[in-house]
C-alpha cells in the first residue's frame, strides 16, 4: 500500500513523496527540455528535508542525481494518467 506524504498535485509540483512497504520514494521531473519522471527512494530525513521547503527540495535532489550519476537523467517510472 502506498501513501503519499507531501506533494498536493505532481503534474503542477512535479514533485511528490510517497511512503511505500516503509520506504520514502520521491517522484519529480528529472528533465530539462522534455519530461524525464523519476521515482527515487530516499531517506526518512530527506522526506522531511523535502517537505520543508523549496531550497531542502533542491538539495535532496541535487544530492541524489550526484548518488545515481548519469542514470539520473533517464526515466524510471510514468505517472498514472
Amino acid at each position: 500500500m502506498e501513501e503519499k506524504l507531501f506533494g498536493l498535485e505532481l503534474q503542477r509540483d512535479c514533485l511528490e513523496i510517497v511512503k511505500r512497504d516503509g520506504r520514502h520514494y520521491v517522484r519529480y521531473d528529472a528533465g530539462a527540455q522534455q519530461m524525464v519522471w523519476r521515482e527515487d527512494e530516499i531517506t526518512e530525513d530527506e522526506a522531511r528535508k523535502i517537505a520543508s521547503g523549496r531550497a531542502g527540495e533542491y538539495d535532496v535532489i541535487i544530492s541524489l542525481q550526484r548518488r545515481l550519476g548519469l542514470d539520473a537523467y533517464k526515466s524510471n517510472w510514468t505517472p498514472p494518467n
